[in-house]
């Protein structure tokens, strides 16, 4: 029996027009200016200084067709009303009464409703949306530089117009790490600990792809198989981190000597296991190549952007989909704090190519001044509090 094909057929996006260069930032907290553009990757952070997540996710949903979905899957970590759900505002605006299931874990709540979109498809017939939105907002000036905002609106369905997902098939890791909460008595500030935050992102996508390997045994060598690979951005530098170790595992198979488990149970290990993958990415011209063709080009818009959380993994596939021709596979790695990880694979479907408004959305940015912006920030906690 043929297997019916289920994926993405249309995807709207939509950022704030306003937005902070990270370098200011940095000069205004006392820290190097340099490193949040060289050391992390990331060059503006937008804001929602006068747009709300509701009306972002509004006008990502009307660049798409939903006038015949009854279902509709949303996922965020930015949700203020620990009772009611965001989702029902957004589609009460659009005099749709419909009831949507809505997840939380992390930024990896947007693949979990893509999972449960394609499920829902296969079952009924029918078509689903899932939408995304997140903001996020730090205290700690080092995580404060990587802020970002932006909401998805993304429409699947049978035999799928743009990425046929393999979606029966994925790969998954999931451990209770506690490196990263947003307890009421800190929100909207998470507490972000970052000396475990970088192993356990590392740790979990490692282990939901090597589940994603044995799922799918023919693939052979994914460093080979996948064209692209979009992966979650907290910043840009971190992906290069991950994929010098994932090509560092595939050349040579498992760290003998540090581990990256071994990084997690004990955090003050990561920075000497960093020397390996460092030693990777700077000096392996053949990991260079493989990084410049095949994982750069989903790193387009994110350091324009920041991390939207659960709309960080959709901005990356955005720009690849913008680039890969029909026939073309996408691995999709997902992650979340907390912590897990999910692993999917796409079949390019689209025969002339796809186009998001994403640049021009960048391109039209209106910058804020370092006062807007921390008014913008009194503003958030002043609601979150109230």
């Amino acid at each position: 029996m043929k297997e019916t094909k289920v994926g993405i057929s249309q995807i709207g996006v939509a950022i704030p027009r306003h937005f902070i260069r990270t370098q200011v930032i940095a000069e205004k907290r006392g820290i190097s200016p340099t490193f949040p553009t060289k050391g992390l990757g990331a060059i503006e952070a937008r804001i929602p200084y006068d747009v709300s997540l509701e009306d972002l996710s509004v006008q990502a949903l009307k660049q798409i067709e939903y006038s015949d979905v009854r279902r509709i899957f949303f996922a965020t970590e930015s949700d203020s009303d620990m009772s009611k759900p965001m989702a029902v505002k957004i589609l009460a605006a659009l005099g749709l009464n419909v009831v949507p299931p809505q997840l939380k874990f992390a930024c990896l709540a947007g693949l979990e409703a893509l999972i449960l979109a394609c499920e829902y498809s296969i079952a009924t017939g029918k078509p689903a949306i899932v939408i995304a939105v997140d903001r996020s907002i730090y205290s700690d000036p080092e995580a404060e530089v990587t802020q970002g905002c932006a909401a998805v609106a993304i429409r699947v369905e049978i035999n799928p117009k743009l990425l046929d997902l393999n979606y029966k098939h994925y790969g998954q890791y999931a451990e209770n790490i506690n490196d990263f909460e947003v307890p009421l008595r800190t929100a909207p500030f998470p507490e972000v600990y970052g000396d475990l935050t970088k192993p356990a992102f590392l740790k979990c996508l490692r282990l939901a792809l090597v589940d994603w390997k044995i799922n799918n045994p023919e693939f052979g060598p994914i460093k080979d198989r996948i064209d692209y690979f979009a992966v979650h951005t907290p910043f840009t530098k971190m992906v290069e981190w991950y994929m010098a170790m994932f090509w560092r595992h595939e050349e040579h198979g498992q760290e003998k000597h540090i581990t990256i488990e071994d990084c997690v149970k004990n955090p003050k290990l990561f920075s000497e296991y960093k020397k390996k993958i460092d030693e990777t990415r700077k000096l392996d011209t053949r990991f260079r190549d493989f990084f410049e063709k095949k994982v750069q080009p989903g790193l387009k818009y994110n350091p324009y952007v920041g991390n939207p959380y659960t709309v960080a993994i959709f901005i990356g596939l955005i720009a690849i989909l913008e680039q890969a021709k029909k026939g073309q596979e996408i691995g999709i790695l997902g992650y979340g704090s907390g912590a897990g990880s999910l692993v999917i694979g796409g079949l390019v479907k689209a025969k002339n190519g796809f186009k998001s408004n994403l640049q021009e959305q960048i391109d039209q940015g209106q910058e804020l001044t370092f006062e807007e912006y921390e008014d913008w920030r009194k503003r958030t906690l002043k609601k979150m509090r109230q």
